[in-house]
């Protein structure tokens, strides 16, 4: 059986500022290890389910605007 690559249906970039500094990139790279890992697995399952990926992992802030939030034990990080 052959496996199949996942083909994912909705492509995740990062606001950039006119220096080409990427905040949100800068973010994730400053999260410890745990953080990290399932921060980068909660943007692969925005990259599956788009805006259709709800809480726990996104949440609608205010019109079109959600929060991408992951916890691990009592700490909470947000990506807008």
């Amino acid at each position: 059986m052959e496996a199949k690559e996942a083909v994912l249906k909705y492509q995740v970039i990062f606001y950039e500022k006119e220096t080409g500094v990427a905040p949100a990139e800068e973010f994730l790279e400053s999260l410890d290890n745990k953080m990290n890992a399932k921060m980068t697995r909660a943007i692969s399952a925005l990259q599956d389910n788009g805006p259709q990926l709800r809480e726990p992992y996104s949440k609608h802030l205010d019109d079109g605007i959600f929060e991408l939030r992951v916890k691990v034990g009592s700490n909470i990080s947000r990506v807008l």
